[in-house]
């Protein structure tokens, strides 16, 4: 929704006094985003895996003090990834963390993305300093195996989830299948 989206978010962040997050793909979106106020950036699957994009992002960030979380390459390549973390880690951004949200992947699975779980687990032993967070979201693709996918990150000890929620999933602009309701979120991860 570009920029207008970020007063939606100012908006958010001061009714509820909760921590924003946004995507950022250019140093443009960086820019703007920090003016906006948020609180975290993510470069997205699309991203990661281009290494001008991920240099020209982390030039942007040199000097700044914002958490900034990774994807994974929308394609299975653990160099891939690595490399974009350390292109952000060298640009001085110490408050980094890896998001998996699965691969797209040739074979058919029960899931949107395919979990290969042996990607991040191969990250955290690389780097175990390092935050990784599941996105359970895109891999799952269905709310319904939303919660078994929460569960095994969990099981995996990763850090946290990142969930797409919506008040009105049916009317959400993007990825409209995937989003649960708040309420539903809830249910699902005390299941």
């Amino acid at each position: 929704m570009g920029d207008k989206a970020l007063d939606w978010l100012k908006e958010a962040k001061r009714a509820t006094g909760l921590l924003t997050l946004v995507e950022v793909a250019t140093p443009e979106h960086v820019t703007a985003a920090l003016n906006a106020g948020v609180d975290i950036l993510w470069i997205g699957a699309r991203t990661t895996p281009n290494p001008f994009s991920v240099q020209a992002i982390a030039d942007a960030l040199k000097g700044k003090d914002v958490p900034v979380l990774v994807k994974n390459p929308m394609n299975p390549d653990l160099q891939l990834w690595i490399g974009a973390l350390e292109r952000i880690a060298a640009a001085g951004i110490t408050r980094l963390a890896a998001i998996h949200r699965g691969f797209n992947w040739f074979e058919r699975t029960p899931y949107r993305n395919s979990p290969m779980w042996e990607f991040p687990i191969r990250l955290k032993a690389a780097f175990p300093g390092l935050e990784v967070i599941c996105d359970p979201s895109h891999i799952a693709g269905d709310p319904e195996k939303l919660g078994e996918i929460a569960q095994q990150a969990l099981d995996l000890n990763f850090s946290g989830l990142m969930v797409e929620t919506h008040r009105d999933p049916g009317s959400a602009l993007s990825d409209a299948r995937q989003q649960v309701t708040p309420p539903d979120l809830r249910r699902l991860l005390t299941a």
